[in-house]
């Protein structure tokens, strides 16, 4: 379940720019911050993201309740302030630099997205609206949030191994989880509302977009109909922008296929840039592995697909559909040395054929039988699951003709 939110974090994290090298326009930013509370050691670091893979540039150590950051960009972007260490939530902060500008960050305990950033940069500006709009609520999910994350990191660091406190561990979270859904569901609902009179700006129309991309995880923000009339109320010219016409696909998606039904198809490339179709295997089973290089379980779910291909090379064909932005995922294919077929769709996370087969988490496996239907669908890796639901899936099917 933790794995799944910060999968789902992840996916409707929206910061549409790349990072910047030393253009030579760049000018460099400051971010200064002050947290009083925070020991000397505490690790702070500031990330990046492409809308799909949230990566690190740079760490700091505080030290007498400081930490800064620092370099040279060439526009305005929004970026993210994490930490892991013990006390923690899991969630970021939103903190907008700009070339020549200073950024200060303050804040009083560990609840890193409630700190304050004050700059002149008027995304920031915007972007303090939001926070501001459901601070209280925050608070009170946060809280519910650093015991979560105290009980996985348990599990994780200090009983790595141990069934019974595994166990434990679960049972609290899930316990905890009773109070801390309701609040972060609370939470989303305040912000929607808030969005109502809200001016529409830049960061307005990421949430817009990412609210868009939630409505698939009804536990997580049942508000699609909210979602839907802050879209309606749009200017006629805002609906032609990439980022509305996106918050459009997702909230009045293509229809979804489901088991029974003929599959979805579309164009992938592979990473030469050849065009591919799934359609080019029917008459075979297809196994469609939709996965990100960011997704622990599906790194270690490779070598048994490996061992899948070889077993059934006679009679299923498996098409591995990567989520990552091209140069990533060129590069990640190379490093690992994948094997098969590695196709992309190069297109918005979340749309395309993961909108048709309704991918709301990674990996997310699709089972095509060979007159091309849908026969299995399933979500989620476990050493040797790969292997024992295709002998299952594929004995089955055998039987049945």
């Amino acid at each position: 379940m933790q794995k799944f939110l910060f999968l789902f974090l992840l996916l409707v994290c929206n910061a549409y720019s790349s990072w910047s090298q030393d253009a030579a326009t760049s000018e460099r930013f400051l971010i200064t911050g002050q947290v009083p509370a925070l020991p000397d050691g505490i690790v702070i670091g500031l990330y990046k993201s492409d809308g799909r893979l949230i990566v690190p540039i740079a760490l700091d150590t505080v030290a007498d309740g400081r930490f800064t950051f620092s370099d040279t960009i060439s526009y305005t972007k929004s970026l993210m302030l994490l930490s892991s260490e013990a006390g923690f939530p899991s969630h970021w902060l939103d903190v907008w630099v700009a070339p020549g500008k200073q950024i200060t960050i303050t804040g009083e305990d560990r609840l890193l997205p409630l700190w304050r950033v004050e700059s002149d940069i008027a995304e920031q500006q915007e972007q303090n609206g939001f926070q501001d709009s459901t601070r209280e609520l925050n608070r009170e999910y946060m809280g519910y949030n650093v015991s979560e994350c105290g009980w996985f990191r348990q599990m994780q660091l200090d009983h790595a191994g141990d069934e019974e406190f595994s166990r434990l561990a679960w049972a609290k979270v899930d316990s905890l989880r009773k109070y801390s859904l309701p609040l972060m569901r609370a939470v989303y609902k305040k912000e929607l509302d808030y969005m109502v009179t809200a001016p529409v700006g830049k960061v307005y129309m990421q949430k817009l977009v990412s609210y868009a991309q939630m409505t698939v995880a009804k536990m997580f923000m049942p508000y699609s109909d909210e979602v839907k009339a802050l879209y309606a109320q749009l200017p006629e010219a805002m609906k032609h922008t990439p980022e509305a016409e996106l918050a459009y696909q997702h909230l009045y998606p293509t229809a979804a296929v489901e088991v029974g039904d003929e599959m979805a198809d579309g164009e992938l490339y592979d990473v030469q840039g050849g065009s591919h179709h799934l359609a080019e295997f029917k008459g075979r089973y297809i196994l469609l592995d939709f996965w990100s290089s960011g997704c622990g379980p599906c790194i270690e779910s490779l070598p048994e697909m490996e061992e899948v291909a070889e077993k059934y090379k006679d009679t299923l064909a498996i098409v591995s559909i990567s989520i990552d932005p091209q140069k990533e995922w060129k590069a990640f294919v190379e490093k690992k040395q994948m094997k098969g077929n590695q196709w992309n769709e190069l297109r918005k996370v979340g749309t395309g054929l993961a909108m048709s087969y309704r991918v709301k988490g990674y990996p997310h496996y699709v089972l095509v039988a060979p007159d091309g239907k849908i026969q299995s669908v399933w979500g989620g890796y476990g050493k040797g699951s790969l292997l024992d639901r295709l002998e299952e899936e594929i004995h089955r099917d055998t039987n049945l003709n």
